[in-house]
């Protein structure tokens, strides 16, 4: 028992550095192991299992895909005890934990259906959660994060929508005191936004619009400047589906700075081929090509062969028509 709690208490600890705390962590929970067998403590056996789980599923050191395995083996072994039936609310827990170590996986491998298997675990999950108790929240959260994923691949709106009731759910049973209450709050008015923004190109632009300016209105206030950037970034793709230009161009830039401050290679990369796109439909051609230049290198270091070789065809197509102006200074490609 004091091993267990030694490992939790290394699992959750703020001094020292996280990677040395979650070793320090596992290597109590495996010696707790040694004496918390399935046989003679099956209960404690499975508790010490879920939360090693949590341990490997957050590990630093080692490689990631193994870690994962490490943890989902775990989480099935600790299923094994905590039952719908004999432990409802610790099976809920065990069920939305490995779920959210299958999307980690699903990040990792890129494999559709680890996602699906994680929706399905956190609707499970709901059904033995305690209403408005912080797993009914986490797990709620989680679904919402989840179902967003999905619609990235499936491009199906009633994922937003069922992300959106998630993400709500969550946030009505939130205390005022939850320390997390700041990334729900964030989370409604960010899933708006990517809505906002499906909806004007399916030609529902007003309430799309709409969606877009509340959210973008929300999300200026709080602490999570990724979430406003990403709102930011869904406006400006509205504007340029309206074929609003000049908004879209400012709000292409505006996203571009925000994105420039955090650091986010990949936010960069789609706003600088947002910005580029715009910019050539404009007929600002030489401008463009330096931006999608811009993308094209950070899609390069990002590994996104697929972008590169659209941002490829598309620089193309802009050097080609800039060839046939007059441009004695410059040197273009063969069309």
């Amino acid at each position: 028992m004091t091993q267990n709690n030694l490992g939790l208490a290394y699992s959750n600890r703020i001094r020292g550095e996280r990677a040395d705390n979650l070793e320090r962590a596992i290597a109590a929970y495996e010696q707790a192991l040694e004496v918390y067998t399935r046989e003679a403590f099956p209960e404690d056996w499975a508790a010490t299992q879920h939360n090693l789980a949590d341990a490997y599923r957050d590990r630093i050191q080692g490689e990631p895909l193994a870690n994962l395995e490490l943890a989902i083996a775990a989480y099935q072994n600790a299923a094994e005890i905590f039952t719908r039936d004999a432990f409802p609310e610790k099976w809920a827990r065990n069920q939305s934990h490995l779920a959210q170590t299958l999307i980690k996986r699903s990040g990792l491998t890129n494999a559709p259906e680890d996602l699906e298997s994680a929706i399905q675990l956190l609707q499970n999950a709901l059904t033995g959660a305690t209403p408005q108790s912080p797993d009914f929240i986490a797990t709620q959260y989680v679904l919402g994060n989840a179902l967003t994923q999905r619609h990235e691949r499936s491009k199906d709106l009633d994922d937003l929508r069922a992300a959106e009731r998630a993400y709500r759910a969550a946030l009505e049973a939130i205390s005022p005191e939850h320390y997390d209450i700041e990334q729900y709050r964030n989370a409604l008015p960010a899933i708006q936004s990517v809505m906002g923004s499906r909806l004007v190109r399916d030609g529902q632009w007003q309430q799309g619009l709409q969606l877009l300016r509340d959210s973008n209105r929300q999300l200026s206030q709080s602490t999570d400047k990724l979430a406003h950037a990403n709102a930011l970034y869904q406006t400006a793709k509205a504007h340029e589906h309206l074929t609003d230009w000049d908004n879209a161009r400012t709000y292409y830039r505006d996203t571009l700075r925000l994105y420039k401050h955090l650091k986010d290679d990949p936010g960069m990369a789609k706003s600088y081929e947002g910005l580029g796109n715009v910019l050539a439909t404009q007929g600002n051609l030489a401008r463009s090509l330096v931006e999608l230049a811009q993308a094209r290198e950070l899609y390069a270091k990002l590994a996104r062969t697929d972008k590169v070789s659209e941002i490829d065809k598309l620089y193309q197509s802009v050097e080609c028509v800039l060839a046939k102006q007059p441009h004695p200074d410059l040197t273009y490609g063969q069309c």
